[in-house]
């Protein structure tokens, strides 16, 4: 079926922002007396394309911290939007721009469907200057449940008004993958440095860089 839109994920693969996320864990875990950093395997197996709230009981039981996951998560999410209002971590991916410019010159509306809370997407849209390309934004926080159960992207093919079957998913995880297959969608995977480890043969296709997406654009 022809493709009339696409939609992106965003940590990952519209922003370089897995080191980040990754800098924010390092930063509360040393606030609770743990000197300890997850090399790039680590992290990429046990916190990409996870719920935040499923990486903080991961630590408590990791590392048998005496804070409560929620407390965690209130502390490591103002720790990590601190760190996202300095632009020079805000960092595209390799040709995010140059990709969306080529999809809006065909026509194709945009939109972006992420686990992350939508206070989170929007400082990374609106800093980068993506957010006036999108028609829809969808956040982990809009709907019921986030990744990688399929809500984000079937609200953003409805507030797109296109059927999810004629819509083409970017993903770069394997949670990201299965929610936008369950959604009914098309999906290429376009794995990072933190993904590249991660099973994502449920995929239509995997490509190294977002510019080889554009051969699924039918």
């Amino acid at each position: 079926m022809r493709t009339q839109a696409v939609i992106f994920d965003l940590d990952g693969l519209i922003v370089d922002s897995e080191p980040v996320h990754r800098r924010a864990f390092h930063i509360l875990l040393k606030r609770h007396g743990i000197a300890y950093e997850f090399d790039v395997v680590e992290y990429g197996q046990c916190f990409v394309g996870i719920p935040v709230k499923d990486n903080m009981d991961y630590l408590k039981t990791r590392f048998g911290l005496t804070a409560s996951p929620e407390e965690l998560l209130r502390d490591r999410e103002a720790i990590y939007e601190a760190l996202l209002t300095e632009p020079a971590n805000l960092v595209p991916m390799p040709g995010v721009f140059a990709v969306m410019d080529h999809l809006q010159a065909r026509g194709l509306p945009l939109a972006v469907a992420t686990g992350s809370p939508r206070s989170q997407g929007e400082i990374i849209l609106r800093g980068l200057g993506i957010a006036p390309r999108l028609r829809a934004f969808v956040a982990g926080s809009d709907v019921p449940r986030t990744k990688p159960a399929p809500d984000v992207y079937v609200r953003a093919a409805a507030e797109l008004g296109v059927a999810p079957a004629q819509c083409l998913a970017l993903e770069d995880s394997a949670t990201g993958v299965t929610a936008a297959r369950a959604a009914g969608m098309r999906v290429i995977a376009v794995p990072n440095q933190y993904t590249a480890a991660q099973d994502l043969a449920h995929a239509d296709a995997r490509v190294e860089c977002l510019a080889d997406a554009l051969r699924y654009v039918d």
